[in-house]
């Protein structure tokens, strides 16, 4: 029992006393009547909380029902792991895990209320604590909106890395396009600093601590690439020297 249903059948539990107590005040002249209601709340207080258990698995499974009856609708080109099937404890009745097929380290949690209305509270993730050349990873999950059921993943594949203490650059494919990610990493943690996605035959380029990276996409058909810094300045990269390789340079 989770300390919501504690606090719930503490509650009434202070009710039915307060009935007792109310009861055997009007009724102390007819103690027999007193004893027979007091009995009546007792039994059925007792009772609830013994059935209890058996309602949540009933409920649970009923909204299981409702909710694979609403993934097969409005995704009949997928398959999903949902977790519990059968409600087990430590999660809330209505409240599942689910994940596409292919799709087995990240989801979403999808909770069924009691009129059958299905809602995404919240995203999960099973990945691992990464290594720091593999910090582009996570990006699958998390770029762009939002995870959910309906978001079309991003095809992500590594061109390159650039690595100098805690500050880590990668270049990217994203879905054909050139992106640079810059991620600040340590043992205790990791975030991402910065990304910039450019566009299909073009190029992508971060400024960052001093330091400014570019990444060309290989099908770029001009000969520089013309970046204009923070400090109004530009700064020209020879596009066929350089071309989908990761280009870093330290300005200050």
């Amino acid at each position: 029992m989770n300390p919501a249903e504690t606090i719930f059948f503490g509650l009434i539990g202070i009710g039915v006393m307060a009935a007792i107590v109310f009861i055997w005040l009007i009724l102390r002249k007819r103690k027999r009547w007193a004893l027979l209601l007091t009995s009546i709340l007792v039994l059925g207080f007792v009772g609830y909380y013994l059935y209890f258990p058996v309602l949540k698995i009933n409920e649970h499974e009923e909204r299981y029902g409702i909710l694979v009856d609403h993934l097969s609708k409005h995704y009949p080109e997928n398959e999903f792991d949902i977790v519990p099937e059968r409600y087990e404890q430590g999660y809330s009745v209505g409240s599942f895990e689910v994940n596409k097929i292919e799709s087995p380290l990240f989801g979403v949690t999808l909770y069924v209320d009691q009129s059958g209305e299905v809602s995404q509270p919240s995203t999960w993730t099973k990945q691992e604590y990464p290594a720091q050349q593999d910090l582009w990873k996570e990006l699958e999950f998390s770029y762009g909106e939002e995870y959910s059921l309906e978001k079309d993943l991003p095809v992500i594949t590594k061109q390159d890395e650039w690595i100098d203490g805690e500050l880590t650059a990668f270049a990217l494919a994203i879905d054909e396009s050139p992106a640079i990610a810059v991620y600040e990493y340590f043992p205790q943690g990791y975030g991402l600093l910065g990304i910039e996605q450019g566009k299909k035959g073009g190029f992508a380029s971060i400024e960052w601590e001093g330091h400014v990276f570019v990444h060309i996409d290989e099908n770029f058909k001009g000969e520089t690439v013309v970046i204009h810094l923070e400090n109004g300045k530009e700064f020209s990269v020879n596009a066929a020297e350089h071309k989908k390789w990761l280009f870093v340079e330290k300005i200050r």
